[in-house]
């Protein structure tokens, strides 16, 4: 019997990207397949890519700033000696982290120039929708802890707060579903069960 040994070819992988919340120093090259995609500055009609600006993510920021204004103002007149103190303690503490991640993700691709005038790199992507998935987690229990502070202490601010969280959530829901479409895309098709 004779047996040969089949010569194995490399097979092509994609590079992996970092963890979600911890970008790299420099963001990673898009893969040739994107590379091309993205030569253009304009992004084609449907590219997911193209709502992942720079704007839109300040957008988020502004709104997240707003309602955690309201929510100091919530923490100074029911922060200590309010029937449920932690409560707005707690909604100001969670926007307070929304914030300064978003703000450490709009730093990080503006420091790669990935930014502008979309992310197009699949690093950028990636990161996109981890870091709006670790700040949704941190709205919702804002918006919770307000919505506690509203009832409990009939604090107007607490009440605003609890609005323009969800306004917050309302435009950051849809950048993270955008960010996950603009990662897969240069990795299709999808033909595989």
């Amino acid at each position: 019997m004779n047996t040969r040994i089949k010569e194995t070819s490399a097979i092509e992988t994609p590079t992996l990207p970092p963890a979600a919340g911890i970008p790299p120093d420099r963001p990673q090259p898009a893969p040739p397949k994107q590379a091309a995609k993205a030569a253009s500055p304009r992004a084609p009609l449907g590219n997911p890519c193209a709502s992942l600006t720079p704007a839109a993510i300040q957008a988020v920021i502004n709104k997240i700033i707003d309602s955690r204004k309201k929510a100091a103002a919530d923490s100074a007149a029911n922060g200590v000696n309010g029937v449920y103190a932690s409560a707005a303690r707690d909604n100001l503490t969670y926007l307070t982290d929304a914030r300064d991640k978003m703000l450490v993700l709009q730093a990080w691709l503006k420091a790669g120039g990935i930014d502008s005038p979309f992310v197009t790199n699949t690093t950028g992507a990636y990161n996109v929708h981890g870091y709006v998935r670790e700040t949704v987690f941190l709205l919702h229990y804002a918006r919770h802890w307000c919505m506690i502070s509203a009832s409990y202490h009939r604090s107007a601010n607490a009440r605003s707060s609890y609005e323009l969280t969800t306004h917050a959530l309302e435009l950051i829901e849809p950048l993270g579903g955008e960010a996950g479409r603009c990662y897969m895309q240069p990795y299709g098709p999808f033909t595989k069960p």
